[in-house]
């Protein structure tokens, strides 16, 4: 079970107080057994270190956009893998294939040229390059589809390895941009 946001939409429940709250009311839920983990989603290292401070059950999971072009997106961003690392927390990516960009370049992680370049040297679609990226650097790639034929496509990566310089160029692209942004109560800052 994952706290889907580490704040409110409204501006209200708001910031460390309400994160930590949150939390107590996920680990009732987990040590009652009505959930085996618990994790949170969109979280940057400062609103994890808000539920850390006072949890008493560990922090599964946090569930975050990252995908091939993100690059390094900033001190509030979700993307510091190895700080969640550090504490013990599996960096999920969701929309590993950029379900959230803003159009057009949402097809960029499946047609795209840096990828599709890729995958020509393998016989594999720009999709499951950029799949491959994710898995090759030890994290969990969980894709959505609801076609069988890209089901199968997904699943199909682990019979090539990425070289280094294949690795790096997915990891210095810049596009496509990160969906989304801060939450509207944010302004810029981790409230």
């Amino acid at each position: 079970m994952l706290i889907h946001f580490p704040s409110a939409w409204d501006g209200n429940f708001s910031g460390k107080k309400y994160r930590q709250e949150e939390w107590k009311a996920l680990e009732a839920w987990a040590k009652s057994g009505k959930a085996r983990a618990i994790g949170v989603s969109h979280y940057c290292s400062k609103q994890l270190d808000d539920i850390l401070e006072t949890a008493t059950v560990p922090v599964a999971v946090n569930q975050v956009q990252y995908h091939v072009g993100m690059a390094q997106a900033g001190r509030l961003s979700t993307d510091d893998r190895d700080y969640m690392q550090s504490k013990g927390v599996l960096y999920q990516p969701f929309s590993p294939l950029c379900g959230p960009c803003d159009p057009p370049a949402n097809k960029e992680l499946i047609t795209g040229k840096l990828v599709t370049d890729i995958g020509s040297v393998y016989n594999k679609t720009g999709a499951q390059v950029s799949l491959r990226w994710l898995v090759q650097q030890g994290m969990p790639a969980i894709p959505k589809s609801s076609v069988a034929i890209h089901l199968r496509e997904n699943f199909d990566i682990f019979d090539f390895k990425l070289s280094e310089d294949e690795m790096s160029r997915p990891s210095a692209a810049t596009s496509p941009a990160v969906g989304g942004g801060p939450s509207p109560t944010d302004s810029g800052t981790v409230v």
